[in-house]
């Protein structure tokens, strides 16, 4: 257990510190059109850095949550812990192996920061715009020079707002994208344990080929809310995790710049 939360731990930081350091590209010259392709782009391949980083711990806790005890010694796991696992997938399956599942993280969490930047940087734009035109009346009155509103003063209470409402949007759309990715990781792990074992069946209980096919699979089973199933938990999950981190991210940010200028 205490592996598994290392590995979640250093799989989420890792790929948050990748993501929050590729740059604001918000600039006010800009288009609407032009900032919304910019954010997604931005998102989308800041993701699909981070995933060079954390696919490969990804992979390792998938190995330590389903793995089974072995036959020759029923008291030992087949890893002994997280360096260990990633050792034994590097020495019996090569590069690959740590690397199996690229294309299914990426297709499920490319989306969701594309999204999620592409909410939050609109969201934190119409915020500017409502200070500034409450800051606009103010001056107007008292007859003083006019200060354009930057991200960092913003109130507190619209980051979080900005980042929680960013979060919970591209969380619960991207919704279909996880659960598909789940399956296919839990899939993977059974396999992989089952061919360590020895034991085929469980590999025969179901197949899925890839994204497409999972999400068709999950589809003709229950409909759309098959595909959502999960969703609000979800939005429960990341909601406050993108509020803490974005908030948080912004404040010192503001706070560095200020101390440094």
């Amino acid at each position: 257990f205490r592996d598994t939360i290392t590995a979640e731990v250093l799989k989420w930081r890792g790929g948050d510190a990748t993501i929050l350091s590729s740059g604001d590209p918000d600039k006010p010259s800009l288009s609407h059109g032009e900032q919304f392709a910019i954010h997604f782009s931005s998102g989308m391949l800041a993701e699909a850095v981070a995933c060079v980083i954390y696919v490969p711990v990804d992979v390792v806790k998938e190995r330590m949550q389903v793995q089974q005890k072995g036959k020759c010694d029923p008291r030992n796991y087949q890893y002994n812990g997280s360096w260990d696992a990633l050792r034994r997938i590097m020495k019996t399956e090569g590069v690959s192996g740590v690397y199996r599942g690229y294309g299914a993280t990426l297709a499920s969490y490319g989306p969701f920061s594309a999204l999620y930047f592409m909410f939050y940087e609109q969201f934190k734009s119409r915020s500017r715009e409502y200070i500034q035109h409450q800051m606009q009346e103010n001056e107007s009155q008292n007859n003083g020079a006019l200060k354009r509103v930057e991200d960092g003063d913003l109130p507190l209470t619209h980051l979080v707002a900005c980042s929680a409402g960013a979060g919970a949007l591209a969380s619960w759309l991207t919704s279909p994208l996880d659960m598909a990715k789940l399956r296919l990781q839990v899939q993977r792990g059974q396999n992989a344990t089952a061919s360590k074992t020895g034991d085929m069946t469980s590999q025969q209980t179901r197949q899925y080929q890839g994204m497409l096919h999972c999400l068709r699979a999950a589809y003709k089973e229950a409909g759309i809310p098959g595909l959502f199933r999960g969703a609000g938990a979800r939005v429960i999950h990341f909601a406050p995790a993108t509020s803490i981190t974005m908030t948080c991210y912004e404040k010192c940010r503001s706070f560095y710049a200020d101390a440094l200028s």
